[in-house]
């Protein structure tokens, strides 16, 4: 045997090792049209079951998308809200208290904040959702400690009446501390 002959394999053997580095090689490729094409079938499956709705508790809703927040995650509920924003629950046939300046049936001034609580404690019940919208303007108007303290006490009546509040908010408004206290006190509703 020569030693060059020994160094050197046949070119069979050369071929045979490219065909199988060539299938080696596009085997990921393979797969990943494989596991596309098995995700396409995937998605004709039925649709997704909707949310369950909230439990009882304190809740935190980063987002203006109230329609979701109604159809979905507050369905069963007999709802009431404090809103600020009050085109956005105008649709819905609930009773509001509109936190204004403005006098008006129904409205009540951001720094009447007693006033506020003694509504939701004559109205809301066990099986009542409590929809709160407008905690970036009571801080605005009360500042942060009157306003988390006033938040609190809310969540403990809400609490002991064993039903739900949800704080709508839009995240974009708040500082970062102002966020951790809330949702500290508060579970976060992913939207």
């Amino acid at each position: 045997m020569n030693w060059m002959n020994f160094m050197d394999p046949p070119l069979v053997l050369r071929q045979e090792l490219l065909e199988g580095y060539f299938i080696l090689s596009s085997l990921p490729f393979v797969l990943g049209v494989l596991g596309n094409f098995l995700r396409i079938l995937d998605t004709n499956k039925k649709p997704k079951q909707q949310e369950t709705p909230l439990s009882s508790g304190a809740w935190v809703y980063p987002s203006l998308n109230v329609d979701y927040l109604i159809a979905n995650l507050l369905k069963d509920k007999k709802l009431v809200g404090i809103v600020r924003n009050l085109h956005l629950f105008e649709k819905y046939d609930f009773p509001c208290l509109w936190i204004s300046k403005i006098e008006k049936e129904n409205s009540v001034r951001p720094t009447h904040l007693e006033k506020i609580l003694h509504w939701v404690v004559t109205t809301i019940t066990h099986e009542h959702g409590l929809i709160f919208d407008g905690v970036e303007y009571l801080i605005l108007e009360n500042g942060l400690e009157p306003t988390f303290k006033f938040l609190l006490n809310l969540k403990d009546h809400i609490l002991l009446r064993n039903s739900i509040l949800v704080l709508v908010v839009d995240e974009r408004a708040l500082e970062e501390r102002q966020l951790s206290l809330l949702y500290r006190e508060f579970r976060r509703i992913s939207p």
